[in-house]
């Protein structure tokens, strides 16, 4: 039977386009009201919900008890809903950063999931995407066809923003610079290139053509990795950018990428259209011998079948541990967690509070 290979994407942008956040993990500025001080660990999940249907959530679960899930965090201390269509997460410093694209926010939370403030966005700066962070600021990109700089001190107002492109996505720091996949317009034409800003004068320095609709961007020592949808096989490639020549290769189909410094993990499916079946395999990469060493599976699916045909949706690492955390989906119920150690070995699953678990930020 003839292969080809499925697009696994945020449900947004499925819907409004043909769409692992790094970020640095440096303290931020300290500001007037502290969260509680708390003990223990806690992964903090966000259900992105369908979009336009005003039903995100965010979760809280307790890794040192496996069984220990508080449910609708952010309602409960909020008395209020996540909004319509959660984007991303970020935990820096004391805080966590939360993006939700429908209802156009960047919102600061203490680490009980507490609202401390917001940003809205307005229609000129476009929607919120992605984040990242360093030295006391938060980036965003949005659909306003920019990247947007926050002091974490007082994010209700921005500290400028630098037009990057069409259509920005997700976004990473590496080192003083920071770089935007530019996926461009899906009605007109896309772009295939990544922004360079350089974060000293937070500016555009250029942009570096790396493949057509970029989506998904990671720094692994010197390089870059980035995902992009080609369609000339209807599949998502992992590209190797090596952003001071510029030169750019192909490595493999792939949806989802995370990195614990070591070792390059993607997830990528595969469905074979005459039967509706599809495939979902989980390996890994060792970046500095990439040409050499084949790529090999890193989990032990015994215990949990059922993954190998599943559509995944979010993919995170453990820094702390190595811990892998998978969500998936199936766009119409509550997802699943999945949790293995360092080794692959599978330690437990659960079911989340909303649809579509796309990030998780581990706190402690």
């Amino acid at each position: 039977m003839k292969k080809q290979f499925v697009k696994i994407l945020s449900l947004s942008a499925l819907i409004l386009s043909t769409s692992l956040i790094f970020s640095s993990c440096d303290d931020d500025d300290d500001d007037d009201d502290k969260p509680e001080v708390k003990t223990e660990k806690r992964v903090f999940i966000l259900n992105e919900g369908l979009w336009g249907g005003n039903n995100s959530t965010l979760d809280v679960y307790y890794p040192d008890n496996a069984n220990d899930y508080q449910s609708k965090v952010f309602a409960a201390v909020n008395e209020q809903g996540v909004g319509d269509t959660g984007q991303d997460l970020l935990a820096y410093g004391d805080r966590i950063y939360m993006s939700v694209f429908g209802s156009n926010y960047l919102a600061k939370l203490d680490q009980n999931g507490k609202m401390v403030e917001k940003h809205e966005f307005t229609a000129e700066e476009g929607q919120p995407r992605y984040l990242a962070a360093k030295d006391g600021f938060i980036y965003v990109s949005t659909y306003g066809g920019k990247v947007m700089k926050f002091d974490t001190t007082a994010i209700t107002v921005s500290q400028g923003a630098v037009e990057v492109g069409t259509r920005p996505e997700e976004i990473c720091i590496s080192g003083n610079t920071l770089y935007a996949a530019i996926a461009g317009d899906y009605n007109v034409a896309y772009d295939s290139t990544l922004a360079v800003v350089d974060l000293a004068s937070f500016s555009l320095k250029e942009k570096i053509t790396v493949a057509v609709d970029p989506t998904n961007v990671l720094p692994i020592n010197d390089r870059l990795y980035v995902i992009h949808y080609d369609t000339a096989i209807w599949a998502q490639v992992l590209v190797e950018l090596n952003p001071s020549n510029k030169e750019t290769r192909e490595l493999c189909e792939a949806s989802k990428i995370v990195t614990d410094g070591e070792y390059l993990y993607y997830v990528y499916s595969s469905t074979d259209w005459a039967t509706g079946t599809t495939h979902t395999a989980f390996l890994k990469k060792e970046p500095l011998s990439i040409v050499t060493k084949p790529d090999s599976e890193f989990l032990d699916l015994t215990s949990t079948p059922e993954l190998s045909s599943a559509t995944v949706y979010l993919f995170e690492i453990d820094p702390d541990n190595g811990d892998f955390y998978i969500g998936t989906t199936d766009y119409k119920t509550n997802g699943v967690i999945y949790r293995f150690d360092k080794d692959g070995k599978f330690i437990v699953k659960f079911e989340t509070s909303g649809i579509n678990p796309n990030h998780a930020v581990f706190v402690k």
